[in-house]
């Protein structure tokens, strides 16, 4: 019994050791593919208002995320892990329904304001959460902590009524890029956490010209 108690207790040991895991690293780096793949199928939708090189534009939003993305991921493996929390959503309620409905029409009615900028919809709706998250990541270089909270306060929250389910999905659209990189960064020195978020807004910033790029003509 000696024997097997002491062997429990150096995995336990080996357990507390471990810094890194490769497993919480690929879920993040999944994640955000994920995130691109839907972006690639929404430019798609629009193909037909790519400019003559809009195709080339599409895979340089692509593959100048990888960078970011590859980074990233490597901070998600390290301790402590940040487990992400799935959105919360009560079929059974139609409060949950009718919330997400108009969650939907209130952002795309915003997204709309991108037209001028010859983006056509649905593609609008990407260049909309992109320059959201902008701001929210430009405000984060300062506040990083009550950026965080003010994501939380509005998705996080207990029972939640009617408009406050529309904030939590409205919040997804407008700060959810912006929180899962804070979160990640939470983990990093001051200096360089700073720097990283530097440069995740100098990030952003590019990935709405190369948006702007694939329709512009």
């Amino acid at each position: 019994m000696n024997k097997i108690f002491q062997a429990e207790n150096r995995s336990s040991d080996r357990q507390k050791q471990k810094i890194f895991s490769i497993v919480h690293g690929f879920k993040y780096f999944l994640m955000t593919n994920i995130l691109l793949a839907i972006f690639t199928a929404i430019f798609f939708i629009n193909k037909s208002g790519w400019q003559v090189n809009g195709s080339t534009s599409v895979e340089m939003f692509v593959a100048f995320a990888q960078p970011f993305v590859i980074l990233l991921s490597i901070i998600a493996g390290f301790k402590p892990y940040e487990k992400i929390k799935k959105i919360k959503f009560d079929k059974e309620q139609s409060k949950e329904w009718t919330a997400l409905l108009i969650a939907i029409i209130l952002i795309s009615m915003f997204s709309l304001v991108f037209l001028g900028a010859n983006i056509p919809f649905p593609s609008t709706l990407i260049f909309g959460m992109l320059s959201m998250n902008f701001m929210v990541a430009l405000y984060s270089i300062i506040f990083h902590p009550f950026a965080i909270r003010i994501y939380e306060a509005n998705f996080y929250q207990g029972d939640k009524s009617l408009l406050d389910n529309v904030f939590k999905y409205l919040s997804i659209y407008l700060m959810g890029i912006n929180y899962f990189v804070q979160k990640q960064l939470l983990k990093l020195p001051l200096i360089i956490n700073k720097l990283v978020a530097i440069i995740f807004v100098l990030f952003l910033v590019w990935q709405m010209f190369i948006v702007v790029d694939i329709f512009n003509q």
